[in-house]
C-alpha cells in the first residue's frame, strides 16, 4: 500500500467531513458519529460533480446536486440505490491522515 499524507487529523471532527486531494483524486473524508474516519470518492457517481458542498449529518452524506445519499459508514447508496461510493483505505498516524488510492477509481452510475 502506498499512503499519501492529506491533512492533520485535528482538521476534522467527529460528525464532520472535509474534501482533500490524494494522488490527483478528490476525496471526501467523513467521520461518522460513533464511527471511524472514512475516505470516499469526492465526486458524485451521478453527475461527477465535486462533493465540496455535500451535506453530512454525522451519518448520511448527500450530494448537493440531486440529493443522492450514502451511508458514511459503508459508502452504500441509500437513495436512490443506484451507485456506491468508492472507498479508500485511510489511516491516522501521529495526528496525520493518510489515504491509499492505489488501484481504486471513482464509481459511476449507468447513464
Amino acid at each position: 500500500m502506498m499512503f499519501t499524507r492529506v491533512c492533520r487529523a485535528d482538521t476534522i471532527d467527529e460528525g464532520g467531513m472535509r474534501l482533500v486531494i490524494a494522488d490527483a483524486q478528490l476525496i471526501v473524508l467523513t467521520w461518522p458519529d460513533n464511527g471511524e474516519l472514512k475516505a470516499f470518492q469526492g465526486v458524485c457517481p451521478h453527475t461527477a460533480a465535486p462533493m465540496e458542498e455535500a451535506g453530512f449529518d454525522g451519518r448520511v452524506l448527500s450530494c448537493p446536486v440531486h440529493n443522492w445519499t450514502w451511508d458514511a459508514l459503508t459508502g452504500t447508496p441509500l437513495h436512490p440505490q443506484e451507485s456506491a461510493l468508492a472507498e479508500y483505505p485511510v489511516k491516522v498516524e501521529d495526528g496525520v491522515v493518510y489515504i491509499d488510492t492505489d488501484g481504486i477509481s471513482p464509481l459511476f452510475a449507468a447513464r
